[in-house]
Protein backbone atom coordinates (compact mmCIF):
# COMPACT_ATOMS: atom_id res chain seq x y z
CA UNK A 1 0.00 0.00 0.00
CA UNK A 2 1.12 3.55 -0.68
CA UNK A 3 2.39 5.53 2.33
CA UNK A 4 -0.48 7.41 3.98
CA UNK A 5 -0.43 10.74 5.84
CA UNK A 6 -3.73 10.91 7.71
CA UNK A 7 -5.39 14.05 9.08
CA UNK A 8 -8.40 14.06 11.33
CA UNK A 9 -9.99 15.25 14.53
CA UNK A 10 -11.87 13.92 17.52
CA UNK A 11 -14.08 17.00 17.79
CA UNK A 12 -17.21 17.15 15.66
CA UNK A 13 -16.23 19.46 12.80
CA UNK A 14 -14.95 23.00 12.79
CA UNK A 15 -11.28 22.41 13.61
CA UNK A 16 -9.93 23.72 10.30
CA UNK A 17 -9.11 20.35 8.80
CA UNK A 18 -9.62 21.40 5.17
CA UNK A 19 -7.14 24.34 5.14
CA UNK A 20 -4.62 22.16 6.99
CA UNK A 21 -5.08 19.40 4.42
CA UNK A 22 -4.38 21.92 1.65
CA UNK A 23 -1.25 23.12 3.47
CA UNK A 24 0.19 19.60 3.81
CA UNK A 25 -0.75 18.76 0.23
CA UNK A 26 1.32 21.72 -0.97
CA UNK A 27 4.17 21.13 1.49
CA UNK A 28 4.68 17.45 0.64
CA UNK A 29 4.29 18.17 -3.08
CA UNK A 30 7.12 20.68 -2.79
CA UNK A 31 9.32 18.24 -0.86
CA UNK A 32 8.76 15.45 -3.39
CA UNK A 33 9.26 17.64 -6.43
CA UNK A 34 5.78 17.97 -7.90
CA UNK A 35 2.02 17.83 -7.23
CA UNK A 36 1.59 14.73 -9.37
CA UNK A 37 3.43 12.76 -6.65
CA UNK A 38 0.98 13.52 -3.85
CA UNK A 39 -2.68 12.51 -3.94
CA UNK A 40 -5.47 13.35 -1.53
CA UNK A 41 -8.25 10.94 -0.64
CA UNK A 42 -11.46 12.06 1.04
CA UNK A 43 -14.67 10.38 2.07
CA UNK A 44 -16.65 12.97 0.15
CA UNK A 45 -19.13 13.80 2.90
CA UNK A 46 -22.74 14.23 1.68
CA UNK A 47 -21.88 13.61 -1.97
CA UNK A 48 -24.57 12.20 -4.24
CA UNK A 49 -22.36 9.57 -5.87
CA UNK A 50 -20.94 6.28 -4.60
CA UNK A 51 -17.72 4.34 -4.94
CA UNK A 52 -14.34 5.68 -6.07
CA UNK A 53 -14.24 8.87 -8.12
CA UNK A 54 -11.52 11.28 -9.23
CA UNK A 55 -12.44 14.87 -8.42
CA UNK A 56 -12.69 17.02 -11.54
CA UNK A 57 -12.94 20.81 -11.45
CA UNK A 58 -15.39 21.00 -14.34
CA UNK A 59 -17.91 18.65 -12.70
CA UNK A 60 -20.69 19.33 -10.20
CA UNK A 61 -19.59 19.52 -6.58
CA UNK A 62 -22.45 17.19 -5.60
CA UNK A 63 -20.54 14.29 -7.16
CA UNK A 64 -17.65 14.70 -4.72
CA UNK A 65 -18.72 16.88 -1.78
CA UNK A 66 -17.88 20.53 -1.14
CA UNK A 67 -14.57 20.00 0.70
CA UNK A 68 -12.90 17.77 -1.95
CA UNK A 69 -14.10 20.20 -4.63
CA UNK A 70 -12.59 23.13 -2.73
CA UNK A 71 -9.31 21.27 -2.25
CA UNK A 72 -9.19 20.53 -5.99
CA UNK A 73 -9.77 24.19 -6.85
CA UNK A 74 -6.91 25.18 -4.52
CA UNK A 75 -4.62 22.38 -5.73
CA UNK A 76 -5.63 21.68 -9.36
CA UNK A 77 -2.52 19.68 -10.26
CA UNK A 78 -2.72 17.19 -7.37
CA UNK A 79 -4.72 13.99 -7.96
CA UNK A 80 -7.71 14.15 -5.60
CA UNK A 81 -10.22 11.34 -5.17
CA UNK A 82 -13.19 10.36 -3.01
CA UNK A 83 -14.02 6.92 -1.67
CA UNK A 84 -15.81 5.88 1.52
CA UNK A 85 -13.64 2.76 1.77
CA UNK A 86 -10.20 4.24 2.41
CA UNK A 87 -8.32 0.98 1.75
CA UNK A 88 -10.02 0.61 -1.62
CA UNK A 89 -9.39 4.28 -2.36
CA UNK A 90 -5.65 4.08 -1.69
CA UNK A 91 -5.43 0.89 -3.75
CA UNK A 92 -7.26 2.50 -6.69
CA UNK A 93 -4.98 5.52 -6.57
CA UNK A 94 -1.90 3.29 -6.59
CA UNK A 95 -3.12 1.14 -9.46
CA UNK A 96 -4.28 3.97 -11.70
CA UNK A 97 -1.66 6.62 -10.99
CA UNK A 98 1.92 5.26 -10.77
CA UNK A 99 3.42 8.73 -10.21
CA UNK A 100 1.80 9.04 -6.78
CA UNK A 101 4.20 8.36 -3.90
CA UNK A 102 2.15 9.53 -0.90
CA UNK A 103 -1.59 9.73 -0.19
CA UNK A 104 -2.92 12.34 2.23
CA UNK A 105 -6.20 11.30 3.79
CA UNK A 106 -8.57 14.08 4.77
CA UNK A 107 -10.57 12.93 7.78
CA UNK A 108 -9.37 9.33 8.03
CA UNK A 109 -8.70 8.80 11.74
CA UNK A 110 -12.03 7.08 12.42
CA UNK A 111 -11.56 4.59 9.57
CA UNK A 112 -10.17 1.80 11.76
CA UNK A 113 -9.44 -0.58 8.86
CA UNK A 114 -6.70 1.75 7.63
CA UNK A 115 -3.47 1.75 9.65
CA UNK A 116 -1.86 5.11 8.78
CA UNK A 117 1.87 5.44 8.23
CA UNK A 118 1.63 8.89 9.86
CA UNK A 119 -1.35 10.31 11.74
CA UNK A 120 -2.01 13.89 12.78
CA UNK A 121 -4.91 15.00 14.97
CA UNK A 122 -6.21 18.58 14.80
CA UNK A 123 -7.62 20.02 18.02
CA UNK A 124 -9.49 23.34 18.25
CA UNK A 125 -7.88 25.72 20.73
CA UNK A 126 -11.27 27.18 21.63
CA UNK A 127 -12.83 23.82 22.54
CA UNK A 128 -10.93 22.26 25.42
CA UNK A 129 -10.77 18.50 25.68
CA UNK A 130 -10.98 18.80 29.47
CA UNK A 131 -14.33 17.52 30.67
CA UNK A 132 -15.56 16.99 27.10
CA UNK A 133 -17.62 13.88 26.33
CA UNK A 134 -18.63 11.97 23.22
CA UNK A 135 -21.78 12.37 21.19
CA UNK A 136 -24.66 12.72 21.78
CA UNK A 137 -24.02 14.42 25.13
CA UNK A 138 -20.79 16.14 24.14
CA UNK A 139 -18.88 17.38 21.11
CA UNK A 140 -16.42 14.52 20.57
CA UNK A 141 -16.67 12.01 17.74
CA UNK A 142 -14.00 9.71 19.20
CA UNK A 143 -12.43 8.70 22.51
CA UNK A 144 -10.03 11.19 24.10
CA UNK A 145 -7.72 8.28 24.85
CA UNK A 146 -7.00 7.97 21.12
CA UNK A 147 -4.89 11.13 21.35
CA UNK A 148 -1.99 8.99 22.52
CA UNK A 149 -2.12 6.95 19.30
CA UNK A 150 -1.41 9.89 17.00
CA UNK A 151 2.09 10.73 15.76
CA UNK A 152 1.50 14.47 16.19
CA UNK A 153 -1.14 16.96 17.29
CA UNK A 154 -1.96 20.39 15.89
CA UNK A 155 -3.79 22.87 18.11
CA UNK A 156 -5.52 25.13 15.60
CA UNK A 157 -6.69 28.73 16.06
CA UNK A 158 -4.18 29.04 18.91
CA UNK A 159 -3.91 32.37 20.73
CA UNK A 160 -1.59 31.39 23.60
CA UNK A 161 1.90 29.95 24.01
CA UNK A 162 2.46 26.24 23.47
CA UNK A 163 2.64 25.55 27.23
CA UNK A 164 -0.59 27.46 27.83
CA UNK A 165 -2.36 25.64 24.99
CA UNK A 166 -1.19 22.27 26.34
CA UNK A 167 -2.49 23.10 29.79
CA UNK A 168 -5.79 24.35 28.43
CA UNK A 169 -6.34 21.12 26.51
CA UNK A 170 -5.10 18.83 29.29
CA UNK A 171 -2.30 17.52 27.09
CA UNK A 172 1.27 16.86 28.20
CA UNK A 173 4.75 17.46 26.82
CA UNK A 174 5.04 13.82 25.74
CA UNK A 175 2.93 14.64 22.71
CA UNK A 176 4.53 16.12 19.61
CA UNK A 177 2.42 19.26 19.42
CA UNK A 178 2.35 22.20 16.98
CA UNK A 179 0.20 25.30 17.13
CA UNK A 180 -1.37 27.03 14.16
CA UNK A 181 -3.50 30.06 13.42
CA UNK A 182 -5.93 30.50 10.55
CA UNK A 183 -6.03 33.85 8.82
CA UNK A 184 -8.15 35.17 5.97
CA UNK A 185 -6.15 35.44 2.77
CA UNK A 186 -5.76 39.03 1.56
CA UNK A 187 -8.79 40.12 -0.45
CA UNK A 188 -8.60 43.32 -2.48
CA UNK A 189 -11.69 45.50 -2.16
CA UNK A 190 -12.51 49.17 -2.53
CA UNK A 191 -13.88 50.94 0.53
CA UNK A 192 -15.99 48.92 2.95
CA UNK A 193 -18.64 47.09 0.89
CA UNK A 194 -22.14 46.65 2.28
CA UNK A 195 -22.84 42.93 2.04
CA UNK A 196 -24.98 39.99 3.00
CA UNK A 197 -22.83 37.47 4.90
CA UNK A 198 -23.68 33.81 4.32
CA UNK A 199 -22.23 30.91 6.28
CA UNK A 200 -22.95 27.19 6.17
CA UNK A 201 -19.98 25.88 8.17
CA UNK A 202 -19.65 24.17 11.56
CA UNK A 203 -18.19 27.14 13.48
CA UNK A 204 -19.42 30.35 11.76
CA UNK A 205 -18.76 32.78 14.62
CA UNK A 206 -15.05 33.25 13.92
CA UNK A 207 -15.63 33.77 10.20
CA UNK A 208 -18.29 36.40 10.83
CA UNK A 209 -16.15 38.19 13.41
CA UNK A 210 -13.25 38.33 10.94
CA UNK A 211 -15.32 40.39 8.49
CA UNK A 212 -15.85 43.45 10.68
CA UNK A 213 -12.64 45.29 9.73
CA UNK A 214 -13.17 45.28 5.93
CA UNK A 215 -16.86 44.62 5.36
CA UNK A 216 -20.07 46.32 6.40
CA UNK A 217 -22.26 43.30 7.13
CA UNK A 218 -25.87 44.43 6.81
CA UNK A 219 -27.35 40.99 7.42
CA UNK A 220 -26.15 37.49 8.36
CA UNK A 221 -27.67 34.25 7.08
CA UNK A 222 -26.54 31.13 8.98
CA UNK A 223 -27.11 27.57 7.74
CA UNK A 224 -26.06 24.09 8.93
CA UNK A 225 -22.64 22.75 7.97
CA UNK A 226 -22.53 21.48 4.34
CA UNK A 227 -26.00 22.92 3.73
CA UNK A 228 -27.25 22.40 0.18
CA UNK A 229 -28.50 25.80 -0.94
CA UNK A 230 -31.48 26.01 -3.30
CA UNK A 231 -33.09 28.47 -5.67
CA UNK A 232 -35.38 29.47 -2.81
CA UNK A 233 -32.42 30.85 -0.85
CA UNK A 234 -31.06 32.59 -3.93
CA UNK A 235 -34.37 34.39 -4.52
CA UNK A 236 -34.36 35.58 -0.91
CA UNK A 237 -30.77 36.81 -1.15
CA UNK A 238 -31.47 38.57 -4.44
CA UNK A 239 -34.50 40.36 -3.04
CA UNK A 240 -32.54 41.56 -0.02
CA UNK A 241 -29.59 42.71 -2.14
CA UNK A 242 -31.94 44.71 -4.37
CA UNK A 243 -33.94 46.21 -1.50
CA UNK A 244 -30.88 47.26 0.50
CA UNK A 245 -28.77 48.12 -2.58
CA UNK A 246 -25.95 45.90 -1.34
CA UNK A 247 -22.59 45.35 -2.99
CA UNK A 248 -22.99 41.57 -2.94
CA UNK A 249 -22.52 38.46 -0.82
CA UNK A 250 -19.49 37.55 1.27
CA UNK A 251 -19.01 33.91 2.24
CA UNK A 252 -16.43 31.23 2.98
CA UNK A 253 -14.57 29.46 0.18
CA UNK A 254 -16.29 26.19 1.13
CA UNK A 255 -19.74 27.77 0.95
CA UNK A 256 -18.81 29.40 -2.35
CA UNK A 257 -18.39 25.95 -3.91
CA UNK A 258 -22.10 25.31 -3.27
CA UNK A 259 -23.31 28.83 -4.08
CA UNK A 260 -21.53 29.58 -7.37
CA UNK A 261 -23.52 27.17 -9.58
CA UNK A 262 -26.80 28.59 -8.26
CA UNK A 263 -26.00 32.23 -9.00
CA UNK A 264 -24.31 31.66 -12.37
CA UNK A 265 -27.32 33.17 -14.13
CA UNK A 266 -27.71 36.04 -11.66
CA UNK A 267 -24.95 38.38 -12.74
CA UNK A 268 -26.13 41.14 -10.42
CA UNK A 269 -25.09 39.00 -7.43
CA UNK A 270 -21.42 39.64 -6.81
CA UNK A 271 -19.92 36.85 -4.74
CA UNK A 272 -16.91 37.51 -2.51
CA UNK A 273 -15.25 34.27 -1.40
CA UNK A 274 -12.89 34.35 1.60
CA UNK A 275 -10.19 31.69 1.68
CA UNK A 276 -8.20 30.66 4.77
CA UNK A 277 -4.43 30.42 5.15
CA UNK A 278 -2.74 28.34 7.86
CA UNK A 279 0.05 30.10 9.75
CA UNK A 280 2.45 28.30 12.11
CA UNK A 281 4.27 29.44 15.21
CA UNK A 282 6.93 26.77 14.65
CA UNK A 283 6.83 26.04 10.92
CA UNK A 284 10.48 25.02 10.59
CA UNK A 285 10.07 22.33 13.25
CA UNK A 286 6.92 21.12 11.52
CA UNK A 287 8.66 20.95 8.14
CA UNK A 288 11.55 19.07 9.70
CA UNK A 289 9.16 16.48 11.13
CA UNK A 290 7.46 15.93 7.77
CA UNK A 291 10.77 15.87 5.90
CA UNK A 292 12.27 13.29 8.23
CA UNK A 293 9.17 11.12 7.97
CA UNK A 294 9.39 11.16 4.18
CA UNK A 295 13.14 10.67 4.12
CA UNK A 296 13.81 7.97 6.67
CA UNK A 297 10.51 6.16 7.15
CA UNK A 298 9.29 6.00 3.59
CA UNK A 299 11.82 6.63 0.87
CA UNK A 300 15.39 6.69 2.11
CA UNK A 301 17.76 9.68 2.05
CA UNK A 302 18.50 9.77 -1.67
CA UNK A 303 14.98 10.21 -3.03
CA UNK A 304 13.92 13.46 -1.43
CA UNK A 305 14.21 16.80 -3.16
CA UNK A 306 16.77 18.54 -0.92
CA UNK A 307 16.19 22.02 -2.23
Amino acid sequence: MLPTFVLGNIHVGGTGKTPHASYFLQLISEMLGGPEKVALLSRGYKRKSRGFKWVEQESCWKEFGDEPMLLKSLNPHNPIAVCADRLEGVSRIKNSNPDVQVVILDDGLQHRALKPHFSLCIVDSHRSLKGETMLPRGGLRDLKSRIDEFDAIVISRASQSLDEELNSQGLNANHKVFISQMKNKPYEIQGKPRVLAISGIAEPKRFLESLSSKWSVVRRELYPDHYEFTEKEVKGWLAFIRNEKLDGIVTTSKDAVRIKPLIANHQEIKLHSICIDVKWSDEEDLKKMVYEWLQFTIFGPTKINNE
